[in-house]
């Protein structure tokens, strides 16, 4: 069996490739799961793959394992194509502060606190789109989910790098409880008009960006987990 760190914390993000890897001899190992925080990586890339290599690059290296880290986010065609690269923080450029009811509470344990505090942050980042394409018509909501997940060798040599996408547009409200960061807003074309929200976990991964990049990826992890388990043998 083959360890394969993760460098993410989230859970969202977890889950999908714990389902993905579920068939395979992989150990899934997330940062919560080492006991110690992981290194700062500056996420200062132009393009998601570059960001993507750069944390599997230092996760590997710090981990001693290998490693797979994701880069995604939503592009909007009306918007030139932001939020992009800055996806995840894009709420962080307005003043206004994120929703109160979306505030950690004081008791909240640290991976509480992280999950909720991702929660306003998401919130924070959707009231945004909203916002950006009040006045937009309908016929130029169109929008794409981009995801890159790149896998490192424990060493930092990077393995590979793949893209998945998700073609869709952008609904006028917030629909679905499933999902994260932009999914209650984001409608993709090969559904039946429900978000990605509103999807079950099977149906996600059958159509998400990051589905698609992990279909990609997946018989290069077979052949290092196969391989490492015929050594172990």
């Amino acid at each position: 069996m083959i360890r394969l760190f993760f460098g993410t914390t989230n859970g969202g993000k977890l889950r999908e490739l714990s389902r993905m890897v579920a068939d395979l001899p992989v150990k899934v190992v997330s940062p919560a799961d080492l006991g110690m925080p992981l290194p700062e990586v500056v996420e200062d890339g132009d393009t998601f793959r570059e960001n993507a290599e750069t944390k599997a690059v230092a996760y590997a290296r710090f981990t001693g394992m290998h490693a797979l880290a994701d880069d995604s986010g939503l592009c909007v065609d009306a918007l030139g194509g932001a939020p992009g690269v800055h996806s995840a923080r894009w709420s962080e450029a307005d003043d206004a502060p994120a929703s109160p009811a979306c505030a950690p509470p004081g008791g909240a344990t640290p991976e509480q606190g992280i999950e909720l505090a991702r929660a306003s942050r998401d919130e924070a980042n959707n009231e945004k789109l909203l916002r950006s394409l009040a006045g937009v018509p309908e016929g130029r909501l169109g929008a794409g989910y981009v995801a890159v997940l790149a896998l490192a060798r424990p060493d930092g040599r990077i393995v590979t790098a793949v893209e998945g996408t998700c073609k869709g547009r952008i609904g006028r409200e917030r629909r679905g409880t499933d999902g994260f960061g932009y999914d209650p807003l984001f409608v993709p074309d090969a559904q039946d008009g429900r978000t990605m929200a509103e999807l079950d976990p099977a149906e996600k991964d059958a159509l998400s960006h990051r589905g698609a990049a992990f279909r990609a990826l997946r018989p290069v992890i077979e052949r290092l987990a196969f391989d490492k388990a015929g050594e172990e043998g």
